[in-house]
């Protein structure tokens, strides 16, 4: 909860591990000076410069601050969907989320050509939204590699978590986007 509510200690902590050698050995492409961190968009739209900040821009100042990459708002939402946490089952699909986020025209690229991509969310679930942001991002910068990485993944029992803490090392975890436009994240 800590991390929902952007308390900047543990903020600044996650950060600081994933700039620790065990970070960088999980995730050993996913980061570094070269990759563009791009926070994922929340569920609604955000106020130009509006505040509070969102967990996951505070996330990835703080990861940038670590080292771990350069901080790009390239993505916004236009339209609000459901926030997911209180959605009771009716979960905006991919193709909601894709429709509602766009890239910021033009965007501001900082190194070029663009490499690696790196979007960034605080709490994966089905994984919609950062399939989304990946393909938003795949289609503005074709030749880049775009990864999705979350903080913290739900579960739907208690049976499915082993340990507290379970990083999925990078390459280990998929969002596959099914048929019927709903997303499936393993683990």
């Amino acid at each position: 909860m800590d991390l929902k509510f952007s308390d900047p200690d543990r903020i600044k902590n996650i950060a600081s591990w994933m700039a620790s050698d065990h970070g960088r050995d999980l995730f050993p492409t996913y980061f570094g000076s070269d990759v563009a961190l791009v926070p994922a968009p929340g569920h609604a739209p955000r106020a130009k410069g509006g505040k509070p900040r969102s967990t996951t821009v505070e996330l990835v100042r703080s990861m940038e601050a670590e080292g771990l990459g350069v901080r790009k708002e390239w993505l916004h939402r236009q339209r609000k969907v459901p926030k997911s946490a209180w959605s009771r089952g009716d979960r905006p699909t991919e193709e909601r989320h894709h429709a509602t986020i766009a890239l910021s025209a033009p965007p501001d690229l900082g190194f070029d050509p663009i490499e690696r991509i790196t979007v960034v969310d605080d709490v994966i679930t089905s994984g919609a939204t950062l399939h989304a942001c990946v393909r938003r991002l795949a289609e503005a910068f074709p030749l880049a590699e775009v990864a999705a990485f979350a903080v913290v993944r739900t579960i739907t029992g208690a049976a499915q978590l082993s340990k507290a803490f379970d990083p999925v090392p990078e390459g280990k975890g998929h969002i596959v986007l099914n048929a019927d436009g709903g997303t499936q994240r393993t683990p």
